[in-house]
């Protein structure tokens, strides 16, 4: 149910971007952070009680410096990454928010195994190769208002030159390997054909909106949305924690980690126009994004597992 109210909001969005009234790249930018702030930040602030959870499953007491230590550790490395090796950083983001997009939009599958992790990164792929490399011409107006994109026009522009030559490499490796996971996986059959049916609905309504709009419909109405709804059901299936309790904690560390982005675009001075206050928030959830997708992924997994033993 969840997903055709998101399905029917993107038509929503899609319909009135091409025929009613058209909204402006000033409303899609308030609309992007304010997504950021309200559904985006939140998805990734449950990291902490996961954690948590899956600690004391396999029967160890929580070590909150621990946990802190490695997660500030991640997020510290791979920010320097950003810094110093830009375009490294920006293709390993890119790599690993495909997985990660691909494990969470298919956690029905069997991802686990080898077929279903390449399975998972190829449909992830596909997701964000059509958000950057369809709407190509605006990314690269944004990466060029930094020296490190300047740095490294020659590779900025040969992406450009053969961007659909990249998509299509995208979409024929995708489906190559929709046909190996459902070949060794046919109790996955009965529910291909709606997967497909999503897949290509989600595609299409992406590729047709405005770059920004897109991101705004996959990454915060499509993904953290559906990455809530599957992290509020993870945490509450033992009463570890309550409702309350959740929220609660989402809050707190969604106001902490706004406020760290806050300070790093700061820094990088974001706030002098609104293109930069897109790609600095940008490159803010890139760095927080990675510590929190090793916590997604545990969550993942474990999931798998409980689903398999029931």
């Amino acid at each position: 149910m969840m997903k055709k109210s998101l399905f029917l909001l993107g038509v929503l969005l899609l319909v009135n971007q091409t025929y009613v009234y058209p909204l402006t790249l000033q409303v899609q930018t308030y609309l992007f952070i304010s997504g950021i702030i309200i559904v985006g930040i939140p998805h990734g602030a449950a990291d902490l009680m996961i954690a948590a959870k899956e600690t004391n499953d396999r029967g160890y007491a929580f070590s909150y410096l621990k946990f802190f230590y490695r997660y500030l550790g991640r997020l510290l490395a791979f920010l320097a990454l950003i810094l110093f090796l830009p375009a490294v950083g920006v293709i390993l983001f890119i790599l690993i928010a495909s997985f990660h997009f691909g494990e969470t939009d298919l956690n029905k599958f069997d991802t686990g195994s080898n077929t279903g992790k390449l399975f998972s990164f190829s449909y992830g792929l596909v997701i964000t190769s059509v958000i950057i490399l369809s709407h190509f011409d605006d990314v690269k107006t944004l990466l060029f208002l930094f020296q490190s994109g300047k740095s490294h026009y020659q590779l900025i522009n040969w992406v450009g030159q053969y961007k659909n030559m990249l998509l299509s490499v995208a979409l024929v490796f995708f489906f190559c390997t929709v046909f190996i996971y459902f070949l060794g996986n046919k109790n996955s059959a009965e529910i291909g054909g709606e997967f497909l049916l999503t897949f290509s609905i989600l595609v299409f309504i992406t590729y047709s909106l405005p770059m920004l709009l897109g991101l705004t419909f996959y990454f915060i109405f499509w993904h953290s949305i559906l990455s809530l709804k599957n992290i509020v059901d993870y945490l509450t299936t033992d009463r570890r924690f309550s409702f309350f309790v959740i929220i609660t904690q989402i809050s707190f560390y969604s106001f902490l980690a706004i406020f760290g982005i806050f300070l790093f675009g700061i820094a990088g001075i974001m706030f002098l126009n609104r293109s930069t206050l897109v790609i600095y928030v940008i490159l803010g959830l890139a760095v927080l994004t990675a510590p929190h997708i090793n916590i997604m992924h545990i969550m993942y997994k474990n999931i798998r597992l409980k689903r398999q033993e029931g």
